[in-house]
């Protein structure tokens, strides 16, 4: 039995928002010259709802082949007997000699005779593609080697998504009204780069969410601190096995209590996340969490449950929660623990038809910068007739009318309202998270706000007079183009630019004092990109003030520059479309490679007062010295091995030395002179990024002198 908590007093009049329970879209004939619009484009909505013929789109004959993948082969992503490899200028399979005739390895294709890229095919019984593939890439004769990886359609396989016209929009009719073609989020172009991110958790702040059903069940939120049914708060939050979040309603854990109650979050919860699989519908975001915070019963929830709601998903680190409900008036309680959640606010602006300007609908309605303010649009392009809007108040419009999704045990359902408007941007901002991680809730509303489809609907109605656009949001523009960019993770990106209207992808990265930055650029043929770094100080790539490093030959993309962090911050690395549009490669190698490194040497970095002392006796003709707290000395190398050489004599004491986080203890004292002694070594280490520091501690070796303290450096070999 459930202990079913009473509505009394404090229960504020919190509604949900549901009626009934039942980037510039052109058509393939527009031919418009986007580059030389000194304004964004506004698609011209009519009022009338009259049917529209759908455009008529013309197949190209093709010439089909008989191609052979094997079921093992799809599964495990790659043909098990083929490579793809570009080699060397003037150099081919022959120039692998007995080595690579010993592996099977024959060219069966020339896929790119500029480019010198080619399939070959290798003897399975010999090696595996990962040997072939590792043989391959350490040839000089080679550029790249990689699998010959196999594709798979991206088309949605849930059966009912062709009645979500709010992710694609192709003129279908939804209950007997047609709709206007390209009216919708754009979900199919953002899902060519994201469907979001599993680490990724939405709060859905509702009613309950029927966690059982089959298109859910595998995208809830579990409570990574709290252990199932052992009758404990294992996370010390206060709330005892909330495994799956927590039902503030009835005070306990069962987030999910009939179909009659949870329809509506269950409802919400589908337009975020639905899973793609070959049942129901998807969600806008279907790759990413739920948290059910269940705070509204059979007759509304109290404001004292809102606030433990959204302070729940804020102790969670929650970074965007859901919000269809409203009513009450002007509380500033609420208002202060939704300005301080730390999360980005999507709230349903509201039902009644008003403007939400002069008659505020609250949350949706308060003046914080952290609230996303949705109205609801319908299938023709407009306005739907029960929506809040308000040139102020209301941020953007997203689909809300004839939204199917997700209903409790099994089903699924039609609903309208704005409550089902927000879930569509709620799932945006979860796909923009998943590009762009480190974004601040600010910096996704920003990206959403400035990425909407303008429609003459909605001008002088909502903020931005634009439609949610999915797929312009998650793009390489905007935010992207500009410091502070996005930072550059891994060792390469590819993406796409075009001179005329996306100039410019920024990325910022992060240097220590003496890192050694190498990068290099290829574009697409016919193109001519180039690259830019700018220093740490720099507010924006328009100019070309703070430029620290660059590269631009004429009529290329093949571009490279090698950088030294004077300092120790965060630099901005600008590739630059000066002419041409098409995909770009950028790689980047921090530090240096294999050599010797001397005491003087610019990637070696010194803090303190280091001395330099001229012998030929040391490596180099001289080592460097100090005796001061807080000196250290630094080298950020890439490769699988380092020494370090000093001087040791009676004068030396001990040195830290700390590698990739690890520290030694390192005694440089003797007592008779030895130049270039290896006092410390590692070899083995994985190939890439990696950080030696020695700093000086003041301390002295057993037996030595106390004012032995000093500690030198000689040089380093990376291996």
């Amino acid at each position: 039995m459930k202990n079913k908590k009473a509505v009394i007093s404090t229960l504020v009049g919190i509604s949900i928002f549901c009626f009934s329970f039942s980037a510039f879209a052109e058509s393939p004939n527009d031919n418009v010259k986007k580059g030389s619009q000194s304004l964004e484009p506004i698609i011209q909505i009519s009022s009338s709802q009259a049917d529209e013929e759908p455009p008529k789109f013309l197949k190209p004959d093709r010439t089909l082949k008989q191609r052979h993948i094997t079921q093992s082969e799809s599964k495990r992503g790659y043909k098990a007997n083929e490579v793809i490899v570009k080699f060397k200028q003037n150099k081919s399979v022959a120039s692998l000699g007995a080595a690579g005739r010993a592996k099977g390895l024959k060219e069966i294709k020339h896929l790119d005779k500029q480019l010198g890229i080619k399939t070959l095919q290798f003897d399975t019984n010999v090696a595996s593609v990962n040997e072939i593939v590792s043989f391959l890439n350490a040839s000089d004769d080679v550029e790249y080697a990689e699998p010959n990886y196999i594709y798979k359609p991206s088309a949605v396989p849930d059966p009912m998504y062709n009645q979500l016209w709010g992710l694609k929009n192709s003129g279908q009719s939804i209950d007997g009204v047609p709709g206007k073609v390209g009216i919708d989020i754009k979900a199919e172009g953002a899902w060519t780069k994201t469907k979001g991110s599993t680490s990724t958790v939405i709060a859905v702040i509702d009613t309950g969410t029927d966690i059982f059903h089959p298109d859910l069940k595998d995208n809830i939120w579990k409570n990574p601190g709290e252990i199932a049914n052992d009758g404990i708060d294992n996370d010390s939050n206060g709330y005892i096995d909330d495994v799956n979040g927590w039902n503030f309603f009835d005070g306990n854990n069962d987030v999910y209590y009939s179909a009659g109650e949870d329809a509506h979050g269950t409802h919400v919860s589908g337009t975020i996340s639905g899973r793609t699989n070959t049942i129901g519908v998807i969600g806008v975001s279907p790759n990413v969490k739920i948290m059910p915070l269940k705070f509204i019963g059979p007759f509304g929830g109290s404001l004292e449950d809102a606030i433990l709601a959204v302070n729940y998903a804020k102790a969670k680190g929650v970074k965007i929660s859901n919000n269809s409900w409203g009513g009450g008036g002007f509380s500033q309680a609420l208002y202060d623990v939704i300005k301080n959640s730390n999360s980005l606010f999507v709230a349903a602006a509201g039902n009644d038809g008003v403007n939400a300007d002069s008659s505020p609908m609250y949350p949706a309605a308060y003046n914080l910068s952290n609230i996303l303010s949705v109205a609801a649009l319908n299938n023709t392009g407009n306005l739907a007739s029960f929506s809040n809007y308000g040139a102020t108040s209301v941020d953007i419009a997203a689909p809300g009318e004839q939204i199917l999704s997700t209903t409790p045990e099994n089903t699924y359902d039609f609903f309208d309202g704005t409550s089902m408007a927000s879930p569509h941007a709620t799932g945006a901002a979860a796909l923009v998270t998943a590009v762009y991680p480190s974004y601040t809730p600010l910096q996704i509303k920003d990206k959403l706000m400035k990425s909407v489809t303008k429609l003459s609907s909605l001008t002088g109605k909502v903020a931005t007079g634009g439609l949610l656009n999915a797929q312009t949001a998650v793009a390489s523009t905007d935010i992207d183009g500009n410091i502070p960019g996005v930072p550059f993770t891994g060792t390469s990106k590819t993406s796409t630019l075009n001179a005329t209207s996306d100039k410019d992808d920024v990325y910022s990265i992060k240097l220590l004092k003496g890192e050694k930055l190498s990068v290099t650029l290829s574009g697409a043929t016919g193109t001519d990109f180039d690259l830019y770094l700018y220093d740490k100080t720099a507010t924006t790539v328009n100019s070309s003030q703070k430029i620290v490093a660059y590269s631009e030959k004429a009529n290329t993309s093949s571009e490279s520059f090698t950088f030294v962090a004077p300092s120790d911050g965060t630099y901005y690395l600008d590739v630059y479309a000066y002419k041409g549009s098409g995909s770009y490669t950028v790689n980047v190698k921090y530090g240096v490679t294999a050599g010797t490194y001397e005491d003087v040497n610019s990637n070696v970095s010194f803090n303190g007062n280091w001395q330099k002392v001229s012998t030929s006796s040391a490596s180099g003709g001289s080592y460097k010295w100090v005796n001061e707290s807080s000196a250290s000395t630094q080298l950020v190398f890439n490769g699988t091995g380092i020494s370090y050489t000093a001087f040791k004599d009676s004068t030396q004491g001990i040195a830290k030395v700390t590698l990739d986080g690890v520290s030694y203890t390192v005694d440089l004292f003797s007592s008779s002179p030895q130049y270039k002694a290896t006092v410390f070594s590692k070899t083995g280490l994985k190939a890439g990024r990696h950080v030696l520091k020695i700093e000086w501690t003041g301390k002295i070796h057993t037996g030595a002198k106390k004012t032995a303290t000093k500690i030198n450096v000689d040089s380093f070999i990376v291996k």
